[in-house]
Formats: C-alpha cells, sequence, structure tokens
C-alpha cells in the first residue's frame, strides 16, 4: 500500500509539473505576442496566392506574418490586410509594401521596402487609437501585367509590317521568275522598255482627191 501511495503521489507531481510548464509556455508566447504591432495595408491590385499566416519580409527577413485579408468594406476596388509584425520592426513613414512572388510556385508573400534612417516612426506619426497603415506600391508582376496590352499591340503592328514586306518580297520573285533579265535591267527600265515596244499603228496614204 505505501508503494502504491508513493507511485500516486509522484505520478501527480509529474502531471503538475507538465501541466505548470504547458501553462508558463502559454504565458510566455502570449507575452511575446502581445509587444507586437498591428499595421494595415490596402492593395490595390489582386492579391491571389496570399493567405493568412504568410510571412511579411522587410529587405527579406521575416518580421511577421498576414492575420487578416479581405475588402475594404469603403471601397471594394481595394484589398484590406492586416499583418502583424515584431515590435522592433523599423517601420517609417516612408516604408512602402509590396507583393512578391516567391519562386515559380505561386506563392505570395508582402515584401516591406524603404525607411530612412531621418524618417519618423509610422506608429509614433500614427494617432492614438488607429491602425498604423503602410502606404501600398505596385508590385513589378502588376506593372508587367499593365503593360502586357501595349506590348501585344506592338507585336500586331510588327507582325502587319513582316505580312507586307513578305508579300513585297513574294510579288518581286514572282516577277524575276517571269523574266529574270529583270535583274540585270531594274524593274523600271523593263516598265519603260516595255512602253517603247509598243509601236503605233502606221496609216496608209491619204488618198488624193
Amino acid at each position: 500500500m505505501e508503494t502504491d501511495k508513493r507511485y500516486f503521489i509522484e505520478g501527480l507531481f509529474i502531471i503538475g509539473f507538465a501541466i505548470g510548464a504547458a501553462l508558463f509556455a502559454v504565458w510566455l508566447v502570449n507575452t511575446g505576442q502581445s509587444d507586437d504591432v498591428t499595421y494595415r495595408i490596402h492593395f490595390a491590385e489582386s492579391v491571389s496566392g496570399l493567405a493568412l499566416g504568410d510571412p511579411v519580409k522587410f529587405h527579406g527577413v521575416d518580421v511577421g506574418t498576414v492575420t487578416a485579408i479581405g475588402l475594404d468594406p469603403q471601397n471594394p476596388k481595394l484589398v484590406q490586410v492586416d499583418a502583424r509584425l515584431r515590435k522592433d520592426t523599423p517601420v517609417k513613414t516612408d516604408t512602402r509594401a509590396s507583393l512578391k512572388l516567391k519562386g515559380i510556385t505561386g506563392v505570395v508573400y508582402i515584401e516591406l521596402d524603404g525607411g530612412s534612417p531621418t524618417a519618423k516612426s509610422l506608429v509614433a506619426a500614427t494617432p492614438e487609437g488607429q491602425i498604423p497603415e503602410i502606404p501600398y506600391e505596385k508590385s513589378r508582376l502588376a506593372n508587367i501585367l499593365d503593360q502586357l496590352p501595349r506590348v501585344i499591340e506592338k507585336f500586331s503592328s510588327l507582325e502587319d509590317k513582316a505580312a507586307k514586306v513578305v508579300s513585297d518580297v513574294s510579288a518581286v520573285t514572282s516577277e524575276i521568275k517571269e523574266d529574270p533579265t529583270v535583274l540585270l535591267r531594274g524593274r523600271k527600265e523593263k516598265t519603260a522598255t516595255s512602253g517603247e515596244n509598243t509601236k503605233p499603228e502606221r496609216r496608209g496614204p491619204r488618198a488624193s482627191p
């Protein structure tokens, strides 16, 4: 009986220690997260490929994660994204946010750029009670998609010109096949010669009255 009682007490001690360690870990994580700062970004382009929990990077360094994605209730043309960043992230008033594509997998993440040493902290410049908003900057992918119609139009124009050149070359080739001497005389000379060979019709002597 004494052995069983001792094992029971040891078991309770181990269970109590495990529960205490788990609670301490949760408290420690929550304490660390309470120092994080929530920022807001409004994107004027599609955020397809961006998901909750995706990373936010500052010059390639992970500084936070995406916590919310949705349409702006006041302007449905904008996508409202909230990101929670570490408190020590140097987000300044001249910091800009853009979407970046990770490789060719289609995975998208948020990249922060800029932030001069003399600029003011965005949190300090934001009125109390408001969420600091990082200005949006159009991504390179969006710029490429915007210029795509112009590129297609230019290619179409070049295609029309190429077709005209091919047509002219084909006409000249056919003419050379019909008369190879045109290479020596030239097309204009041939035309002139053709005109000279056409002699006016001779008329007979006028009858005497």
